[in-house]
């Protein structure tokens, strides 16, 4: 007799086999993690190659938009990362004000605002977001380097970009992705359309419920401080989706799956010891990454967060109070996401409907 999950479970659980994976993109989140942490090693400065092993793996990943060759290619792929860019530049910047963390809020509310644009725009601004508040996790964590983090961090971006055109230099593998543009509208429709979204509160959602749950975050943080609490701060942007859904499909994979992951490495610290142990993980993790992205979303979260730990907990002893912290962080940013999702789903069933505007 066969069992038979529930509807819920199996889309939990699905497994996505429409992409095929394809050997540069392993060779990518190969070398991208491998050849940094090997230069750091040599060179004596093993928490800068993570830093930019991590980048490579994360800042730029994905497919590119374009099939283009040569120079315009490079400078699609560059366009490409510079939401990352410009988010570890900000990190940097915003790292030396006195109040950071008010200081972060904001420009992540801001910019979350630009959602309401278009949809590669929303794109854009929510990756800007995740990686500007890792980017102050990373300083915040980073002995070594300080305010400097998140600049070596973005040079992972780079060095992406640069395997990429080594690897396929004619972009026969990203030209083989592309898919068919439908009929955009005109920036006056989009203009238009992003007017009338900031007067409804469905314009707002997204911008206050990251804001509010990186406030109470952010408090939690400093009310606990001898606790590894960043995490949580991070917790929220992952979680925190455009649309709301009292608990969407994807939120419950990042959620369970960066709960797996803090477990995964806690493993990985209590059985690799050194950084050449550790690079060797990281690099192993760095190559089944674009297997796991193109497979399964929840996979992939049980894969990248181990990465994003290894560089924000390197040199700290992993212990099982570190772990408790971070499964700890992890369910309260799921409960602190899910808890506003409720409020402002209930909301917005109050507020007026928006007028029916030009679609994006």
């Amino acid at each position: 007799m066969r069992l038979s999950l529930p509807r819920p479970v199996r889309a939990l659980l699905a497994i996505d086999r429409t992409d095929p994976i394809r050997s540069r993109a392993l060779a990518i989140g190969a070398l991208g993690m491998a050849v940094p942490v090997a230069l750091g090693l040599l060179l004596g400065q093993p928490h800068a190659g993570f830093l930019i092993g991590l980048g490579a793996v994360l800042l730029a990943g994905g497919p590119a938009e374009a099939s283009v060759a040569g120079s315009d290619r490079a400078m699609r792929l560059l366009t490409m990362a510079l939401p990352a860019l410009a988010a570890v530049a900000t990190a940097t910047l915003l790292a030396r004000l006195p109040a950071a963390d008010p200081a972060m809020i904001l420009m992540v509310a801001i910019a979350a605002l630009s959602v309401n644009y278009s949809r590669p725009l929303a794109a854009a601004a929510i990756r800007f977001n995740i990686y500007c508040v890792l980017g102050m996790t990373l300083i915040e964590g980073s002995t070594a380097h300080g305010a400097g983090s998140a600049l070596v961090f973005g040079l992972g971006a780079l060095w992406n970009i640069l395997l990429r055109l080594l690897l396929d230099p004619r972009g026969q593998a990203e030209s083989a992705l592309v898919q068919p543009q439908r009929r955009q509208p005109s920036p006056a429709q989009r203009r238009a359309h992003f007017r009338k979204q900031l007067h409804s509160l469905a314009g707002w959602q997204f911008s206050l419920r990251l804001a509010i749950g990186l406030g109470i975050a952010s408090m939690l943080r400093h009310a606990f401080p001898t606790h590894h609490f960043a995490w949580l701060v991070l917790t929220v942007p992952l979680l925190t989706e455009h649309g709301i859904v009292p608990l969407p499909l994807k939120t419950l994979q990042r959620l369970l799956g960066t709960f797996g992951g803090v477990a995964l490495a806690w493993l990985l610290f209590a059985l690799a010891y050194g950084p050449i142990a550790l690079g060797i993980v990281a690099a192993v993790l760095a190559t089944l990454v674009p297997v796991a992205r193109a497979r399964s979303y929840l996979l992939y979260a049980i894969l990248s967060a181990p990465l994003i730990l290894l560089v924000i907990d390197i040199g700290h002893p992993a212990t099982t109070a570190l772990l408790v912290d971070r499964m700890v962080a992890t369910l309260i940013g799921g409960a602190i996401v899910v808890a506003l999702n409720l409020a402002f789903d209930r909301l917005l069933a109050l507020a007026p409907p928006a007028m029916p505007s030009a679609g994006r």
